[in-house]
């Protein structure tokens, strides 16, 4: 695919946006101008998180692309528990949990110094992850869980998967040890006692909250969206 084809795609997608945009009063109105450029959920950063990843040419930026889109969702959840809107906090850190797999497939193709990055990055997410259980209702609790769960497994299966080595291990154990260490003493996601990961459980207990279907496609950054 040539650059200049590339090019057209970007202008294409972008007069788009900017047309349904400006046709679309009531959309616009119903939401803050600081909303329509930064939500996930905003028609605008769906298009520009397509934009960016389609234009990621490498592993790197492409692992780089997600990590700031997986951001994204982390800050707007973490806005919105102080607003107590519980199932749409919810919905964007599943969409985290899903941006964070993605990268997970590509990390291994990726320079080391990228995975240092993500397993720094991922560590302190867990810890804002942490903070934003505390301001959620207490049946919401294994759901995030669970989001923790998958995340934090898809780093250290990336780090045993690098090779066999003892060096290798021990980063993988290095890594459990620093996410256990910003966890709160009362989650449930590793073993007692060890860096094994728990297996999750159900995600809707009963009487909690549970996540609107139509809300989880608050993907702007799907993952199907490789060129």
């Amino acid at each position: 695919m040539s650059k200049y084809y590339k090019l057209l795609t970007f202008l294409t997608f972008l007069i788009f946006a900017l047309f349904v945009l400006m046709f679309s009063p009531q959309q616009a109105h119903a939401t803050t101008l600081n909303d329509i450029f930064t939500s996930p959920d905003s028609f605008i950063v769906k298009i520009q998180e397509r934009i960016e990843y389609f234009f990621a040419f490498s592993t790197e930026q492409k692992v780089v692309v997600l990590e700031k889109q997986a951001e994204r969702r982390l800050e707007r959840a973490e806005n919105l528990v102080r607003t107590k809107d519980v199932n749409q906090a919810l919905s964007l850190i599943k969409s985290y949990e899903t941006l964070k797999e993605k990268q997970g497939d590509l990390i291994g193709k990726a320079p080391t110094t990228v995975l240092a990055e993500v397993k720094e990055h991922t560590v302190q997410q867990q810890a804002r992850i942490e903070d934003i259980k505390k301001d959620l209702p207490e049946g919401t609790k294994e759901i995030i869980e669970n989001s923790q769960r998958t995340v934090i497994k898809t780093v250290i299966d990336n780090l045993q998967d690098e090779s066999g080595t003892t060096e290798i291990e021990n980063e993988a154990n290095e890594f459990a040890e620093e996410v256990k260490n910003v966890l709160d003493p009362g989650s449930n996601i590793f073993a007692p006692g060890t860096n094994v990961i728990l297996e999750s459980v159900p995600e809707v207990a009963p009487g909690s909250p549970g996540i609107d279907p139509g809300t989880k496609e608050v993907v702007p950054g799907n993952v199907n969206l490789a060129p």
